[in-house]
């Protein structure tokens, strides 16, 4: 917390009021798991629906394949939805955490950089690619001459 302290005093800045409102974490809520509940049983039918499939003689091995699937994307939905809202409340707890909340913004500066400013532009040294191959227009045409000839009709002509 000194950091913070330091990094206040080094700018000028005023001290943070102590009594800011802290957030809340998020909660899970009834309507997220009604959600959730039903894309994974959509996904269990799905894959269900491509197992008979796969039973059935015209069945081939990419219903299988679907079949098999299916689950690992209901899965899926859960592991996003719970990593989701463990990393919204990571967040939250690292802003209640900190007495100010231009110390995490300088941090993220410092970090990753301001994403307003103008990237720097970088060049290519001459001598990494390969030089290019200069060839006159009679080069190339002669390079490029067609190699098939077109069958000759009589009744064209």
């Amino acid at each position: 917390m000194s950091d913070t302290k330091d990094f206040h005093e080094a700018a000028g800045a005023e001290k943070p009021a102590e009594g800011a409102p802290k957030r809340s974490r998020i909660k899970i809520k009834a309507w997220h798991v009604v959600l959730l509940v039903a894309a994974v049983i959509t996904t269990l039918l799905l894959a269900w629906w491509q197992w008979t499939r796969f039973q059935e003689g015209s069945g081939t091995f990419q219903n299988l394949g679907y079949a098999l699937q299916w689950p690992l994307f209901g899965f899926f939905f859960v592991y996003a939805y719970r990593m989701g809202i463990k990393m919204e409340n990571d967040k939250i707890d690292a802003e209640n955490d900190a007495d100010d909340l231009d110390y995490l913004y300088e941090a993220d500066l410092k970090e990753f950089g301001d994403a307003n400013e103008e990237p720097e532009i970088t060049e290519i040294e001459e001598d990494f690619l390969p030089e290019r191959p200069e060839i006159n227009v009679e080069e190339f045409n002669e390079l490029n001459q067609p190699r098939r000839q077109r069958p000759e009709n009589s009744e064209s002509d």
